[in-house]
């Protein structure tokens, strides 16, 4: 199993519309179809639901007393957490102005009432399938295939939610940069397929050395990259000095040679008090000191602290 890996998450289908009858209709003709109905009478309520349970398909009605399918579908759409989620329409009659004005607004499909079982059944199915690629497209822009650790992509999202939390709460954190020492040499005496279980190896190092509030992500090719959490100074240096040496423990046997592995680091460290620099100049920080670590012999970390005057 990949070290870093998303929760399965239940199918889930979230019915909105105000009329007390479609509900038992729909969870009666649906069984099967999805692992779990709920339910919503208003538009205030469908969207609170929608926020907190996130459902794989949102089943819509377009008439409703405070706020109509369309504003909500919208609604859906502006919000991060909820814009992917599939919206089928709920709709009287298939007047192609109501139609096209579905779709508009963000819905995926729609069904007309009195709805036929079959279609329901298969434009569900259909949102399913859709839901499916888009969470799987998802979780390969933020999970590295080879390591099984997050991409650079969520690096970035999560530095930026430190950034705003350390200044909030003059948290201390701290940015490490790796880059796999001699690392083209191994591709080339070996092959690829041996540099592949290099990096597998250390990404899995990497995630066993982390506390579980801290990240390990490949920042891309050989590099790597770590985000400490309420560390400065020397307890970030030893941080990084325990990965360096989990790292030098990894060899890789090809035939009757072993492969040693050793990794550069540089360490920027955002302390506690004073304005912390941008999340692009820190890691700009951290690479300048990865050339330094890498330029003094390799096989180190070198610190650099990110402050205003950085």
């Amino acid at each position: 199993m990949a070290p870093y890996d998303f929760e399965e998450r239940v199918e889930t289908l979230l019915v909105v519309d105000d009329d007390p009858n479609i509900h038992p209709l729909i969870d009666y003709h649906l069984d099967g179809v999805v692992e779990r109905v709920l339910h919503a009478e208003s538009s205030l309520a469908g969207l609170k639901c929608a926020r907190e349970s996130h459902p794989s398909v949102v089943l819509l009605d377009i008439d409703m007393p405070d706020m109509d399918g369309f504003e909500l579908c919208r609604e859906l759409k502006r919000d991060e957490e909820t814009r992917d989620i599939p919206v089928l329409f709920l709709t009287v009659e298939k007047h192609e102005r109501q139609v096209a004005k579905a779709l508009d607004s963000g819905g995926t499909d729609y069904v007309t009432k009195p709805f036929s079982v079959v279609v329901l059944q298969a434009r569900v199915r259909a949102a399913l399938r859709t839901k499916r690629l888009i969470d799987l497209f998802k979780k390969e822009a933020r999970v590295d295939w080879l390591t099984g650790l997050p991409t650079r992509r969520v690096l970035e999202g999560a530095l930026e939610r430190q950034w705003s939390e350390r200044r909030r709460r003059e948290e201390p954190f701290a940015v490490a940069l790796l880059d796999l020492d001699h690392f083209k040499s191994v591709n080339d005496r070996f092959g690829h397929g041996v540099g592949d279980e290099v990096l597998m190896r250390v990404g899995k190092t990497l995630h066993d050395s982390l506390r579980s509030h801290e990240l390990a992500c490949r920042f891309g090719g050989e590099e790597f990259a770590l985000l400490l959490r309420g560390v400065e100074g020397q307890d970030a240096l030893r941080a990084v000095e325990r990965v360096l040496a989990g790292i030098r423990e990894i060899h890789v046997a090809v035939g009757d040679e072993d492969v040693a592995v050793a990794a550069s680091a540089g360490l920027a460290i955002v302390p506690g008090a004073g304005e912390p620099v941008g999340t692009r100049r820190l890691l700009e920080l951290a690479d300048i000191a990865l050339y330094r670590a890498k330029a003094e012999g390799r096989d180190r970390v070198i610190l650099v602290e990110a402050n205003e005057d950085s």
